[in-house]
């Protein structure tokens, strides 16, 4: 369900990109001047990020912030690959209102990235589908209740699918403002970890 909402929140940000691109001037890309660059490029993003498909007792809280950077290439207009770090918001599990353990959620990723330049304007559509290895690092904060859980300190990890969308605009060739919203796929362990995010990509060719 978090996962839908977040998509619906992405399409309404790409369709307002889309409409945007349509209004802007946009002369000195269509007219003879910048190209889209390609190479290799650093992405770094923040955002709001979210666990879910877990089967932790007790009561949960696993919304917050999440933050991801990404390293990758650009080979054409078209296509790109990266690898990915992304580091999500914590899982509290609390027995009622005091928290009896934390969880460190975390992945690591390699990707394909598809991209659709919009007509000749410096909007981009992309989406991601690739694998992550998922990580969830349990530490107890108060014994008695984790006891009373049946919570221990604990490492769990799982290898799933990793897939997003997203849009970009490119602010000059070499800068690009991006939003979007990825998943990496775990288990009832390590839980799936959404990420819906906004940040910037440098290409330095």
């Amino acid at each position: 369900m978090q996962g839908k909402k977040l998509l619906a929140k992405l399409s309404g940000a790409v369709l307002l990109c889309v409409a945007s691109a349509a209004f802007a001037d946009l002369s000195s890309f269509a007219g003879g001047g910048m190209s889209l660059p390609y190479g290799w490029y650093l992405e770094g993003n923040v955002g709001s990020s979210h666990s879910s498909n877990t089967n932790y007792p007790g009561s949960i809280s696993s919304s917050g912030i999440g933050g991801n950077g990404n390293l990758g290439y650009k080979f054409m207009p078209f296509f790109a690959t990266e690898v990915g770090y992304t580091r999500y918001a914590n899982t509290s599990i609390k027995s009622g209102s005091t928290k009896a353990a934390t969880v460190k959620n975390y992945s690591y990723d390699i990707a394909g990235k598809g991209i659709l330049p919009v007509a000749n304007s410096p909007f981009e559509l992309f989406a991601k589908l690739g694998i992550a290895r998922v990580n969830a690092k349990t530490s107890v904060d108060n014994t008695p209740l984790a006891i009373g859980l049946g919570v221990s300190s604990s490492n769990h990890s799982a290898t799933g699918l990793y897939y997003g969308l997203g849009a970009d605009y490119s602010m000059i060739p070499a800068l690009q403002l991006v939003v979007q919203w990825q998943r990496a796929q775990g288990n009832n362990q390590t839980g799936n970890l959404d990420l819906f995010s906004g940040g910037f990509t440098f290409i330095f060719g």
